[in-house]
């Protein structure tokens, strides 16, 4: 049970909590762990004080009109008339032509006889009718323990309740039996709320006057009764002395209660808590429950429990399981299995007749045990397996693939849905098939393998069986066999058939008609450029990127591997660090190096394989029947750039930096815009990584003589005079073998620099 928002636990509460647990707790818990709160405050909402004008009661013939109160009168007849007269502060009311009427005391229900009364001296043939309009507002004190003291305007209709709703409801160290209304020249009148909220009686509910004073005493003597009766709560008493009192307020116990052990926690003044156990059960003497309750005394702060009775569920058994209708059910004397379940229970379909269990407690401890059956055999009356049934027994049923394995076949190729398949009983080829899905249209229907296990209890092996499917699936008795467990179906695919994935190649960039085209089988680079209209004036050909879905996945697959070897080695060093280190400088120069390679190592591992093939592209009529027209395979992609016109100069320069491309320019000269080499370049490892992605290295121009691949000749002037296109990069890597131990991690660095280019990412290390 969750308390309401406003809910706030008193210090009478608590005290009864230290009464019930002896303990502080949060909340006073009742023996069957609801809360038990004082009974009748949550009548009244703490965030409602003020006041909320009265807008549908009715004014009864009894109301006394009063200053403020506006009054209605409609007269036809004779004289036709509507006014709404206001009644002034000495108690009148104007009438046309009639003047001054004192209506002031006068009854709602004597009002209309009046008017006509004074009305007729004037006027004749007429009737009226009289209502009351907005009525008046009057002032009333309410003090003493309630929310929100002071004084209110309310309607002149209001009543105690109104009043005391207005004020936000007495605090729970208030009385809700002994609430008081003061009025002028008359004796004081109490009211016990106790009469409506437990029995709707409003009788006592005070029409209120002007000037009227509500007084809430504090809270008088009480009782909590918490467990197994209807209203379990905390009691303010006041003319209850016996338990059978307390318990009328409670609205009685409930048949669940144990009246056996009726305990009372009592606190004896000043002096110490002690328990008090009653048995109020009928059989156990002569007198009735309410004699017997009549007969305890009931004291201030006593705290009353009605246990629960022992829930276990008796003279019954338990059917579960895979039956129709599980559940408990009566034990009847000499039950057996078959009574229990009946022929109804087993009516769904495969449940296992071989076993059943019954899970019985055995005495004199009722440790349990377990009694496995033949359901079939005790269906059929056995009296060994249809064994007679004890008191709290379980007897559980199993489906047939609870307690068995159940027959399985595997389909796999060219179906819509390959996968595992239940073997059903005569199940033959072409159910298997139509089971996934019915074949592709890629499926080879000539021949279908089916492999086979043949078991024995020393061994297992298997064979193959070949059938013609198309036969199978026109139901042809020799190819349309019976299927066996664990047999394996394989359906191939048509010789020659391209996956849909396979079909496809992407030209990006600048050609004339770029997009996605279906390819031929053995159709080669040169076909599609020209299906897809040649290059644009604007085609960068030195620049073209060619990849492959296959290469990339080689690619990435190395990559991976590498990386995760090279990372381990990073680690390796950086343990070694501090014992190899000869000086200082040396170990911090080594440790900024081994951090620079891991950082390269973390970002290669974010970067993925481009699977770029370095070819040069040429005009298609040119480019055919060139080692560089390769055949085309299905996920391979052409983009095409435009002319960046612009060089990239990386790694140990002072600058690293884009220059424009200038026609004639070599490596000397993009070097010096760079700032040239640093003093911790290796000068004699820089290499130009060419805007088709091959790479051309210091080391491959020895003696100033280097092999101009475009020209197809020897060039002289070395690496330094060579030439750069747009989009070429130019790497200058970091001298690593100043310090002795550098030379260990060196072929890092270089590793490192390999994957960079399979990912298209430069690392001047």
């Amino acid at each position: 049970m969750k308390a309401p928002q406003f809910f706030e636990v008193s210090d009478l509460e608590k005290s009864m909590s230290e009464v019930q647990a002896g303990i502080v707790v949060p909340h006073p818990q009742a023996v069957d762990g609801s809360i038990v709160t004082q009974f009748g405050y949550n009548l009244f909402r703490p965030d409602a004080v003020g006041f909320a004008p009265l807008m549908d009661v009715t004014v009864g013939p009894d109301y006394e009109i009063g200053p403020g109160d506006r009054i209605i009168l409609n007269v036809w007849g004779g004289v036709e008339a509507i006014s709404e007269l206001e009644v002034n502060r000495s108690g009148e009311i104007v009438l046309p032509r009639v003047g001054a009427v004192k209506v002031w005391g006068t009854s709602f229900g004597n009002l209309p006889s009046l008017i006509k009364s004074q009305l007729s001296k004037v006027f004749k043939g007429f009737d009226l009718n009289v209502t009351m309009g907005k009525l008046r507002m009057i002032k009333i004190y309410v003090v003493g323990e309630v929310r929100g003291p002071g004084d209110y305007n309310i309607s002149s209709l209001s009543t105690l309740i109104n009043a005391l709703s207005a004020a936000g409801g007495p605090t729970k160290k208030g009385s809700l039996r002994n609430i008081q209304v003061r009025r002028r020249d008359a004796p004081p009148e109490s009211v016990d709320l106790y009469d409506f909220f437990l029995k709707g009686d409003k009788s006592r509910d005070i029409r209120l006057r002007p000037g009227d004073t509500i007084f809430v005493p504090s809270i008088g003597r009480v009782a909590a009764v918490a467990g197994n009766v209807r209203k379990p709560a905390i009691y303010e008493l006041k003319e209850e002395k016996s338990l059978k009192d307390l318990l009328s307020l409670a609205d009685g116990i409930v048949p669940s209660s144990y009246l056996q052990r009726v305990q009372v926690l009592r606190t004896e003044a000043h002096d110490k808590q002690i328990a008090v156990d009653f048995n109020l059960a009928p059989n156990a003497s002569s007198k009735t429950v309410e004699e017997l309750t009549a007969g305890i005394a009931v004291q201030d702060m006593d705290f009353v429990k009605i246990f629960s009775i022992d829930r276990t569920q008796r003279n019954s058994v338990r059917l579960q399981g895979y039956v129709l209708r599980p559940g408990d059910y009566a034990l009847k004397p000499g039950m057996r299995v078959r009574e229990l379940i009946g022929e109804d229970n087993l009516k769904l379909w495969e449940y296992n007749a071989d076993v059943a269990v019954i899970s019985r407690l055995m005495p004199p401890n009722y440790s349990p045990e377990k009694v496995y059956i033949n359901l079939g055999k005790a269906m059929a009356g056995d009296p060994k397996e249809n064994i007679e049934l004890q008191e709290f027994d379980t007897l559980q049923v199993f489906s047939r693939w609870e307690m068995e394995e159940m027959p399985r076949v595997n389909i796999s190729g060219e179906v819509q849905k390959p996968g595992i398949y239940r073997l059903y009983e005569n199940m033959r080829l072409r159910d298997l098939v139509l089971e996934a899905g019915n074949v592709k249209n890629t499926a080879f229907q000539g021949n279908v393998e089916i492999t086979r296990l043949k078991l024995s209890k020393e061994s297992v092996s298997s064979y193959s069986i070949n059938v013609n499917l198309q036969e199978a699936l026109k139901e042809n008795p020799g190819a349309n066999i019976l299927l066996e467990p664990y047999d394996e179906v394989q359906i191939r695919k048509i010789p020659n058939w391209m996956d849909e994935t396979n079909k496809y190649v992407n030209l990006l960039g600048e050609v004339k008609y770029p997009g996605v085209y279906a390819i031929s089988k053995g159709e080669k680079l040169s076909s599609v450029i020209l299906r897809a209209g040649g290059f644009t004036e604007k085609a960068y050909l030195k620049g073209a990127r060619f990849t492959r879905a296959q290469v990339k996945e080689l690619q990435q697959k190395r990559m991976d591997e590498v990386l995760s070897r090279t990372e381990q080695e990073i680690a390796k060093k950086q343990a070694e660090l501090a014992s190899v280190a000869t000086s200082k400088e040396e170990l911090e120069a080594t440790k900024a190096t081994l951090q620079a390679l891991m950082q390269n190592t973390m970002k290669l591992k974010q970067a993925k394989a481009e699977g770029r093939i370095s070819i040069r592209i040429s005009p298609p009529e040119k480019l055919k029947d060139t080692p560089y027209d390769i055949e085309l395979m299905g996920g391979d992609a052409l983009d095409v750039p435009q002319s960046v016109n612009a060089v990239n100069v990386f790694g140990e320069v002072y600058n690293p930096t884009t220059v424009v491309q200038l026609p004639g320019k070599d490596v000397s000269y993009y070097l010096k815009m760079a700032g040239g080499p640093t003093s911790n370049a290796e000068e004699d490892e820089m290499y130009v990584i060419k805007a088709d992605g091959t790479v051309v290295s210091k080391q491959q121009s020895t003696m100033g003589i280097r092999w101009d691949e475009d020209g197809k000749k020897w060039s002289f002037g070395g690496f330094l005079a060579m030439g750069m296109d747009a989009g070429d990069t130019l790497v200058v890597p970091q001298d690593m073998e100043r310090i002795a131990w550098m030379r260990e991690i060196k072929d890092i660095a270089i590793i490192l620099g390999q994957l960079a280019l399979a990912a298209g990412v430069v690392l001047a290390l």
